[in-house]
């Protein structure tokens, strides 16, 4: 067994409702050496890398499975698939994000996303859960697994079910049995992740998907943090509401739960309602009079229950990471599981901080961080400027990002006024994958996510395919086993997608040499 402060297994208080997912969870404290696609060479053979590329069912529907499959291949050398199966967002699930010039491939308009499941729903395995019938309806019976699998297969291409954590509560009959609650007592938008309900939800999909399918991996994106971290404005948001969201999750399923480890709640909601008054002084413009960094120091040693708590919310996230895990491999235990990291983990020493890699290998056949160099320009000037206004509100914001930039190892990357134009360089690709690799100690692959057309304001940097192709080499130069072009087919261009394959081919070249 792990050490509890390695990892926490499901409280024996808290019912799993599935019993798959509950006989699966019993894995999770058993380190996974699971070989993925390209760890290993075979002998006088270099191993194929992991050329993988995220897309939503809308691309199939406006272009047709069997063209988009002949793009991916052609332009890219895409082996693995990983078509967005539940979502409610538009990232994802659209075609171009609206004020987003449209692309050179597909149809050239918006379009409306309803979302959900892109996939038939089996009712025998949603029993338990409170959440069911959420079928996306805007693409009729089109689906995404069913319709384009066997096509697929045909080329040799892989397919992994990706599943994003975005909900629509609107649109969710029962969401609020599954709801975080907030310090204040207001539900929230997200599941809570000790919430008996939502773990049963996640348990449906992920048993209808991998029996009713013939998958080869599954692929969970989580992207929150903690109360803590998003008080605090650690986010690259750009509001000061969505940066620090709801203080988060304060149910009664995290209240016992904490209980049980030794948390004392009240001091707990105690400290995050003091913390969330001074982030209001803060941003309101009224200096404390020892400055910032030495007043919220003073306010985390008078509640240490701050900390505490925030690690407690990280660990329960890990924990249902270990039992999705748990659960596929009780159905496959050849399936390929694994987590899309946060972009931010590699943007905020808080965050970062909290994403222990090593402690995932345990618990994944795979991680997928994501050193999104393009849109990570922006992302990071927003980021200063958050926290530049709450924790290092005692410094300018030009110095926070040289603060940061020691903080996280970057050399040679753009001063804060040329940041949003200029983005990150291959170098910060290179270094996040490194990072990554020397984390889990060779346990399990790591395929770095490339950024390709992914969003960002008409004046801030822009995708090239000069771009793709050196973050690509990077990613690849550094170690990684392969990379997951992201964030979605429908928003890129075909000529940057090009170069990738222009980089693989490279990279190949250059091993056969």
């Amino acid at each position: 067994m792990c050490r509890e402060e390695e990892l926490l297994l499901p409280e024996s208080s808290i019912e799993i409702s599935r019993r798959d997912f509950i006989r699966g969870a019993t894995a999770v404290a058993v380190p996974s050496f699971a070989i993925g696609p390209g760890m290993l060479d075979k002998p006088g053979k270099k191993a194929e890398k992991f050329i993988a590329i995220q897309l939503g069912a809308r691309a199939f529907v406006d272009e047709g499975v069997e063209r988009v499959l002949d793009t991916l291949q052609d332009k890219a050398g895409v082996n693995v698939i990983m078509p967005a199966v539940y979502t409610y967002g538009e990232g994802m699930a659209g075609r171009q994000m609206r004020g987003q010039p449209p692309t050179d491939h597909g149809i050239k308009t918006y379009a409306d996303v309803i979302g959900g499941a892109y996939t038939r729903l089996h009712p025998q395995y949603y029993q338990d859960s409170p959440i069911k019938g959420m079928r996306a309806p805007e693409l009729g019976e089109f689906d995404i697994l069913a319709d384009v699998i066997p096509k697929a297969k045909k080329r040799g291409i892989k397919t992994y079910a990706l599943f994003e954590e975005k909900y629509n509560p609107r649109l969710m009959i029962n969401f609020s049995q599954i709801a975080e609650v907030d310090i204040y007592g207001r539900m929230g938008t997200d599941p809570c992740f000790n919430n008996p309900g939502a773990r049963a939800f996640l348990a449906a999909m992920v048993e209808d998907w991998v029996k009713s399918n013939d998958l080869d991996g599954i692929m969970w994106e989580s992207e929150r943090q903690g109360p803590l971290n998003t008080t605090i404005g650690a986010h690259f948001a750009k509001t000061r509401t969505s940066a620090r969201r709801s203080l988060s999750c304060f149910c009664v399923y995290c209240e016992r739960k904490a209980r049980e480890k030794g948390i004392d709640f009240q001091r707990t909601k105690d400290g995050f309602m003091a913390l969330d008054r001074w982030v209001n002084q803060i941003w309101d413009g009224s200096r404390p009079s020892d400055g910032s960094f030495i007043s919220l120091w003073r306010l985390l040693a008078e509640y240490p229950e701050l900390l505490a708590y925030e690690r407690f919310w990280f660990l329960s996230q890990e924990e249902v990471y270990g039992l999705i895990y748990g659960a596929a491999k009780g159905i496959d235990s050849k399936l390929q599981v694994g987590w899309h990291i946060m972009h931010l983990a590699t943007l905020s020493p808080f965050y970062s901080a909290d994403q222990n890699y090593q402690r995932l290998a345990h618990i994944a056949d795979f991680l997928k961080p994501c050193p999104y160099n393009n849109c990570g320009g922006p992302r990071l000037a927003q980021y200063i400027s958050n926290v530049s206004k709450t924790v290092f509100n005692d410094f300018e914001p030009a110095e926070v990002l040289q603060m940061h930039y020691k903080f996280l190892g970057y050399e040679n990357e753009a001063p804060l006024d040329r940041l949003p134009q200029s983005g990150l360089s291959a170098n910060y690709v290179f270094r996040e994958t490194r990072r990554a690799l020397e984390d889990v100690q060779g346990r399990i692959p790591i395929y770095p996510g490339i950024d390709i057309d992914i969003p960002t304001e008409l004046n801030e940097k822009r995708t090239s395919s000069d771009d793709v192709r050196a973050a690509t080499l990077a990613a690849l130069k550094a170690g990684a086993q392969g990379v997951v072009l992201s964030r979605n087919y429908a928003e890129m261009r075909l000529s940057n997608l090009a170069g990738a394959g222009d980089a693989v081919r490279q990279w190949q070249s250059t091993q056969q040499n």
